[in-house]
């Protein structure tokens, strides 16, 4: 038997955070109803981005967002650093993730777990698989997807032992599993999974970016239908200090009879949960006001403005060429209707074919469609407009 507190349960949380979950559900909800259909697709591969930066932040990885940037806009012209290829991974792994559609029965089981690691760590330089034994220097290889065999320290937290990591995940499956947690429980559970995966360590190194990924895919499992259109990732990675230290007041052992059943506090827990759920508030709030309509029109009146102004510059430093006037009305247009027809663009502006084709041209260039030939026309966000759209992003 494992004795650990699985989650702090929508009968035992504070009223505070029960209605924090009914808010975060109904935040949620409406961001997700009101998204333009236009904009999802983008904004779902924007966050990817942004989730892979604040990720890999939170691990070290230095790499700034005009780098990240810079190389989107290269379009993989140049060979990535190491540090920005680690990035590249990351958010490959989150592509792949998001099209196998992960089921609840799978999300909790220890082969998801591994098949993650695998995936990220599969093609990373050398560097990135070997860590150094602080205490004796050694060097120790890691195998992408297979669980630890020797004890580790994590600073002041001690996983468990690895004989036992088994039998904690055993564990872990059996009570995270979200086709059996029903309501806002599941909201409860995924604060709660968050850390007992971190607790339990299973890896010698990812651990971090292997639990992260899983939180957002549990999330989709938690009935959060705008999760995507929002990240946890980025709340946790804008105050790293913050983060950490939620988690190790979680990792804390049982402060007294009054402090739970299990080996660690439930005090502990509870402020993690509390942690949890006033990041993921922030963060739906925060994306809410960034993509609401009339704000969202305003700055897009700006990009283009100021674009054709000539006074934009490229993550390189260079000024970004003026667009054809009638490209801030294309940009509209598919974002208040969708992926168009050269044809209905052409009828719309009343323009030749010839000059519909130098405006998609431009545009396409300057990555704020997507024009593949014989498809519609689709909204795209390109790297030079994503800072001026949606600010403070990083």
């Amino acid at each position: 038997m494992t004795s650990v507190t699985p989650f702090v349960s929508q009968e035992n949380a504070p009223g505070k955070l029960q209605d924090a979950v009914v808010e975060l559900y109904t935040l949620d909800s409406a961001l997700n109803a009101n998204i333009p259909e236009s904009l999802r697709l983008p904004m779902v591969k924007l966050l990817r981005v942004v989730n892979s930066f604040y990720s890999n932040k939170i691990e070290g990885n230095p790499t700034h967002p005009a780098e990240i940037l810079h190389a989107q806009e290269e379009g993989g012209a140049n060979d990535p650093s190491d540090d920005l290829l680690e990035i590249k991974q990351h958010i490959e792994v989150q592509a792949r993730l998001a099209n196998l559609e992960i089921g609840r029965g799978v999300i909790c089981t220890s082969k998801f777990f591994r098949e993650v690691h695998k995936e990220f760590y599969q093609g990373l330089p050398k560097k990135f698989l070997e860590i150094k034994n602080p205490d004796t220097d050694e060097i120790i290889p890691i195998t992408p997807g297979e669980f630890r065999t020797r004890n580790v320290k994590v600073g002041k937290h001690v996983p468990p032992e690895h004989q036992e990591i088994s039998r904690y995940m055993g564990w872990f499956e059996k009570v995270f599993n979200p086709a059996h947690i029903h309501g806002t429980n599941r909201l409860f559970a995924a604060a709660a999974a968050h850390h007992r995966f971190m607790w339990i360590h299973p890896f010698l190194d990812g651990n971090g970016r292997v639990g992260r990924l899983f939180t957002d895919n549990y999330m989709h499992c938690s009935g959060l239908g705008g999760y995507g259109l929002w990240s946890m990732c980025r709340g946790f990675g804008r105050d790293t200090d913050a983060y950490y230290e939620a988690l190790s007041r979680a990792d804390m052992e049982r402060q007294g009879s009054t402090d739970g059943r299990g080996i660690l506090s439930d005090k502990g827990l509870l402020q993690f949960t509390e942690y949890f759920l006033d990041t993921a508030l922030d963060q739906v709030k925060y994306f809410s006001a960034l993509l609401e309509p009339k704000k969202l029109d305003e700055r897009i009146n700006y990009y283009f403005e100021m674009r054709n102004r000539g006074a934009l510059l490229s993550s390189t430093g260079e000024t970004l060429k003026p667009l054809k006037p009638e490209s801030k009305e294309v940009y509209f247009k598919l974002l208040r209707s969708g992926p168009q027809q050269r044809a209905d663009l052409q009828r719309s502006l009343e323009t030749s074919e010839r000059t519909l084709r130098t405006i998609v041209s431009q545009m396409s260039d300057a990555g704020l469609v997507e024009a593949p030939a014989k498809k519609p026309v689709a909204l795209a966000l390109s790297p030079s407009s994503i800072e001026m759209l949606f600010p403070h992003l990083w």
